[in-house]
């Protein structure tokens, strides 16, 4: 069933984020993600947006986004990320 990564992206340090942006898609791709959303001024249709960048990522399941989560190449780049920014980051498998 496929699995869902959903991120609300406050980024503080532009240069270190953009390093992490820069390598982000070929290790993604190499653990089978795709990235469906990347925007950095969601539109609130109801309620109020903190503002925050929203990221949407897809995998085939819950196995592949956590391989791609824990794996060696995406901890090296998440240095960037974790440093640049705050997230809050959730995952949720789809219905199937």
């Amino acid at each position: 069933m496929s699995c869902y990564l959903v991120g609300r992206i406050a980024i503080h340090d532009p240069e270190r984020y953009g390093r992490y942006a820069a390598a982000f898609m070929p290790v993604l791709r190499q653990y089978g993600g795709r990235l469906l959303v990347s925007e950095e001024r969601p539109e609130a249709m109801e309620g109020e947006w903190d503002g925050r960048k929203l990221v949407v990522l897809a995998f085939p399941d819950r196995e592949a986004a956590i391989r791609w989560a824990e794996s060696p190449e995406y901890r090296e780049i998440a240095r960037d990320r974790l440093a640049g920014s705050d997230a809050i980051v959730l995952l949720a498998e789809g219905i199937g």
